[in-house]
């Protein structure tokens, strides 16, 4: 269904608390790295390009491999009419198991705003997933820019609830710890990222890790095409800069 994403464990390249840079975010990813039983929930803010998604597909991965029903579904694309179709077939699932331990991550919550109908199915989702047995382990994750407290929605119990979820502000990585995810990742491709490409690419180059990852799967490609190495000259004439 698009929108909500079932991960397989072992697709390339996923998202997972393992190729995460921690930085100064050790006690979430603590906390999202354990599942204590009942019911637990996290709020997650902070910039665009802080780790939020990346969190919350790495919670639904673990969920996976620790034979959870899981769902990752990003409201922006999936927009509130399919979230409360998405939704509505979610917790019929978890409804017919009582003994189901579930993960539940929603990003871009803003775009249920004001929409009664997706909000009063964020509503259900909450309480069925809070409404867990002693021997289960149900979450419930929410991204968005801002805080809770920051986001108003229609429906005052919503709101109340959203409020209550342990809140968490992410904070963005700084050069080192950027060149760390880059040079990670090009070594999970099988090559290695030299120091001076990475202090050139940072100097020049956009700072956000989104782009800067997105960049490197265009040099990596080059690289493929060109058989050169990855060198300050071939990102130059890729990227342009």
């Amino acid at each position: 269904m698009n929108g909500q994403t079932i991960f397989p464990i072992d697709a390339p390249h996923q998202p997972s608390f393992d190729n995460f840079v921690v930085g100064p975010n050790q006690e979430l990813c603590a906390g999202l790295s354990s599942w204590p039983r009942g019911f637990s929930g996290f709020w997650l803010c902070g910039e665009d390009v802080c780790g939020k998604t990346h969190l919350l597909r790495a919670s639904c991965l673990g969920a996976a491999q620790s034979g959870f029903l899981q769902a990752y579904i990003d409201c922006l694309e999936l927009g509130a009419s399919g979230f409360v179709d998405a939704v509505g077939d979610l917790i019929g699932r978890i409804r017919q198991g009582a003994d189901l331990s579930v993960c539940v991550a929603v990003d871009h919550v803003e775009a249920l705003r004001s929409e009664i109908t997706a909000e009063e199915m964020l509503m259900a989702l909450y309480n069925v997933l809070n409404d867990s047995g002693a021997g289960v382990s149900r979450r419930l994750l929410v991204a968005h820019r801002h805080n809770a407290g920051q986001l108003s929605f229609v429906l005052a119990d919503l709101n109340s609830r959203l409020r209550a979820l342990a809140h968490y502000q992410l904070q963005p990585l700084n050069d080192e710890e950027k060149s760390r995810v880059m040079t990670r990742r090009a070594e999970q491709r099988g090559y290695r990222l030299g120091d001076n490409v990475v202090e050139y690419w940072l100097r020049r180059g956009p700072r956000g890790i989104d782009q800067l990852l997105a960049d490197l799967d265009r040099l990596d490609q080059a690289t493929l095409e060109q058989q050169r190495l990855l060198t300050v000259p071939l990102l130059k004439s890729v990227l342009g800069y």
